[in-house]
């Protein structure tokens, strides 16, 4: 365990010894103790949005896995738990029991009739154990969409109405819980920043504000989703994900294009030594380019059987293979890409970038997994600050103040009851005295001074945090100028480690057989006089940052 995560628990663990001393609710100090439990436990990482934003999909495409439920219509959503582990399917039932399952079962809460509404109902959440790399340090949770209405039907029974509307409501209310619990956030919205999207983004965060640090925007990652819809989309993603960021810029701070779809479909084009990938392009240069746009105007065109074969000489059977299961916008945009080109790695490489997934992962390995453990403490401490101040210091001290009037009176009938008894021991009876008129007259002063020692040392390890975030905001600036000469290598090997990119203990951001003060003072001078004389503003910031860096070090050191 890292030296900030013993940090939290030792004070979690000692704010409930000295609570528990002073008698205060047991639920509270519970609470205290369940988030010291859940220091080194993975961090939570939740999928968002509204009903039929592509959660599902987007997850599939993002573990490359066909796990979470899909469908064209809504489908009785479940809550998913992504974990790492040997691959394996559990029910979790609200009753608390769990079962094994298969992909049959998943499949079998796809739909809207009452039996599947039944079924689903009783679902507190489904856990997938996944051997992925990426789950190693977090749990993707995907969530049910917000505002999800089941396709209405005629004739309903009173059961099914009141069944859906019961499913439905709980599903925003989890959904809202799991937000308010994660340590990060993926928001899912929609290629045009519809109203709903930021209806829903404010509402979400004004639900669980106050009790999750996800807002903070280098926790939160917005994905524009379904980019291949429309082709004008995919070829002014970029632009339209800047005009979303800008729309939505008081929810939400960068959103990146990306198509789960097309990158589902290039997974498998590329399988067995990208044969798949072979075969479409092969086909499709078959095609005179003069009728390519004609073949691909609709999917109706693409697979009627009586094509002309002098015009288009690929087979129906052939046609159908090809197309497969791909929804027709995707495939569209593949044999596009591939019509205009014949090198395949050219093909793939543009295929890649229209799916947005590699650079998606790399801004969320930067952003989230990289960072799992801080954000992780960032959370809990959050919580446990919550608890001190509002359920201890405005509630808890607030009512002991109101029934002042209460104690004086209770205290009133414990002396007297004790002076009354003082004829048969006077000297128990003088040190009771003194203890009652002690702990009634100074038990609020007293758990008043707790609390503020207690906020006192929460806050110096929320420094401690901000620090490390502020660190990451200057080494993601650091990554993003690594290729155009700001830095030489020799600076970005030592930089990267000292802003935290491989750990934040001493020996992980310094060189190896370089931790010592000498040689940290000399980097802090050196870094001190690049920040004040260089004249690329971006080294000027680094350096500073670096100096501030040094000098936290130097103060770990002494």
């Amino acid at each position: 365990m890292d030296d900030i995560q013993k940090s939290i628990v030792r004070v979690l663990h000692t704010a409930a010894e000295r609570l528990r001393e002073e008698r205060l609710p047991e639920e509270l100090i519970n609470q205290l103790e369940r988030l010291a439990t859940q220091v080194d436990q993975p961090c939570v990482v939740a999928v968002v949005g509204l009903v039929k934003a592509g959660k599902s999909t987007f997850v599939n495409a993002l573990l490359g896995a066909d796990l979470a439920t899909v469908g064209t219509v809504e489908t009785t959503a479940t809550i998913n738990h992504f974990r790492h582990g040997q691959p394996a399917i559990y029910c979790i039932w609200r009753g608390g029991q769990r079962e094994q399952v298969n992909l049959d079962f998943v499949n079998s809460l796809q739909g809207n009739d009452l039996e599947t509404l039944r079924r689903a109902d009783g679902i507190d959440h489904l856990e997938y154990y996944l051997d992925e790399p990426y789950l190693q340090e977090v749990i993707l949770v995907d969530t049910p969409g917000i505002g999800s209405v089941i396709d209405e039907h005629q004739n309903r029974v009173a059961d099914y109405i009141n069944l859906e509307r019961q499913l439905r409501q709980r599903h925003s209310d989890e959904t809202y819980k799991i937000g308010s619990n994660a340590d990060a956030i993926i928001y899912l919205i929609n290629t045009h920043a519809r109203g709903g999207d930021k209806l829903f983004l404010e509402e979400f965060q004004q639900v669980t504000q106050g009790q999750s640090s996800s807002f903070n925007t280098f926790n939160a990652v917005a994905i524009m989703g379904k980019i291949d819809l429309y082709p004008d989309t995919i070829h002014r993603r970029k632009e339209l994900a800047e005009k979303i960021a800008s729309q939505l810029r008081e929810q939400i701070n960068t959103v990146l294009p990306i198509s789960a779809g097309i990158q589902l479909a290039l997974e498998q084009l590329l399988e067995d030594d990208k044969a798949g990938l072979h075969r479409l392009t092969e086909a499709i240069h078959g095609i005179p380019p003069e009728h390519m746009k004609k073949f691909l105007s609709s999917d109706v065109f693409y697979m009627d059987p009586e094509l002309d074969r002098a015009t288009y000489p690929i087979p129906f059977e052939e046609r159908k293979s090809l197309l497969g299961s791909m929804p027709w916008t995707v495939f569209t945009t593949i044999a596009g890409v591939a019509s205009r080109e014949k090198d395949i790695r050219t093909i793939e490489q543009e295929l890649i970038d229209f799916a947005g997934f590699r650079q998606l992962k790399e801004v969320l390995d930067r952003h989230i997994f990289r960072r799992s453990k801080i954000l992780r403490c960032n959370r809990i401490l959050n919580e446990a600050c919550r608890i001190i101040s509002k359920n201890i210091k405005r509630q808890y001290l607030e009512n002991l103040r109101q029934n002042e009037s209460e104690n004086k009176m209770r205290e009133s009938r414990y002396l007297t009851f004790i002076r009354q008894a003082a004829q048969f021991n006077p000297s128990v009876a003088r040190e009771l005295e003194e203890l009652v008129k002690e702990r009634a007259s100074g038990r609020v002063k007293h758990i008043e001074e707790l609390v503020t020692s207690l906020e006192q040392e929460m806050e110096v390890i929320d420094m401690q945090l901000k620090r490390y975030n502020e660190d990451f905001e200057i080494l993601t600036l650091l990554l993003d100028h690594d290729g155009n000469e700001c830095f030489p290598p020799s600076e970005q090997d030592e930089l990267r480690p000292l802003l935290g990119l491989y750990g934040l203990e001493l020996e992980k951001r310094l060189p190896a057989g370089r931790i010592s003060s000498e040689y940290v003072r000399a980097k802090q001078l050196h870094c001190r006089g690049v920040s004040m004389t260089d004249s690329n503003p971006i080294r000027r910031k680094v350096a500073l940052q670096a100096v501030s860096c040094y000098g936290y070090i130097l103060s770990r050191m002494n």
